[in-house]
């Protein structure tokens, strides 16, 4: 479905034949679960607790990578280690995921993408085929110190390499624009999900101070700049946390009430 002004609405894209079963199947509309049926021999890797059933003949193994690999993913917002689920019967099987927020699966093909897919830490939470997708930490693509300290992403990023299919969370709606050469569009830091190497990012400052203090927007917008491709969240966690803040230290078990506190 495609929006005005070159946006289209995501939506998730069929999944690839997988030597006569589909490659995966999402279950749901929201808080929703995506389902591998897996042929004799076939794996699927998620990170530590995604998994939510599979069948009897499914066997866990976990996996980590070299020093390096572990540092990188560590610093990439994911677990030092990886679970490797396969199917070791001679039949079809199956093994199913969920992740650690209400959010919507965003499959991606990862033959798609040219390079490296930047997300946003913890994005990432499983990927199918024999060529794994390499999970690692990137630097924060802003050239300048002001986009560096200032843009609202963090200094490392979740990085995505190489692979057949990852699946990462957002949550709410998805859309996603293709820039092109030197296009830029203004996001709001928090509601940016992933795009690929190719993007560069800075800022810009949002206004004046009136507007940097009273529009709810902070000090500076983060500018995306094309060729590339970009997925955007309408409903990122920090949004949802804000709905439910921290009680203050102060507040609550104000000590026992207003009883008699005892009897006569």
């Amino acid at each position: 479905m495609s929006l005005w002004a070159g946006f289209e609405l995501w939506v998730p894209p069929s999944a690839p034949d997988n030597d006569g079963l589909p490659l995966f199947e999402i279950i749901g509309t929201t808080a929703q679960i995506v389902q591998f049926p897996l042929n004799p021999g076939q794996a699927v890797t998620a990170e530590p607790g995604a998994m939510c059933y599979m069948n009897n003949g499914c066997k866990l193994q976990i996996k980590s990578g070299g020093l390096m690999d572990m540092i990188g993913a560590a610093m990439g917002g994911e677990s030092l280690w990886k679970c490797i689920y396969t199917n070791k019967t001679q039949s079809p099987g199956y093994v199913a995921m969920t992740t650690d927020i209400p959010g919507c699966v965003v499959p991606i093909d990862m033959s798609n993408i040219d390079g490296t897919l930047r997300c946003k830490r913890g994005a990432w939470f499983c990927s199918t085929g024999d060529q794994e997708t390499k999970v690692l930490a990137g630097f924060n693509p802003a050239q300048s110190m002001a986009g560096q300290c200032c843009g609202g992403l963090n200094f490392i990023l979740q990085e995505l390499e190489g692979g057949s299919w990852s699946f990462l969370v957002a949550m709410g709606t998805v859309i996603t624009r293709e820039l092109q050469q030197g296009e830029e569009i203004i996001c709001d830091t928090n509601s940016i999900l992933a795009m690929t190497g190719s993007i560069e990012v800075d800022v810009r400052r949002v206004g004046d101070c009136s507007t940097m203090c009273c529009a709810g927007e902070g000090a500076f917008n983060t500018v995306l700049t094309g060729p590339g491709k970009v997925w955007l969240q309408s409903m990122p966690i920090e949004k949802l946390r804000a709905l439910f803040p921290a009680p203050k230290k102060n507040e609550g078990g104000a000590g026992g009430g207003d009883g008699d506190g005892g009897g006569e």
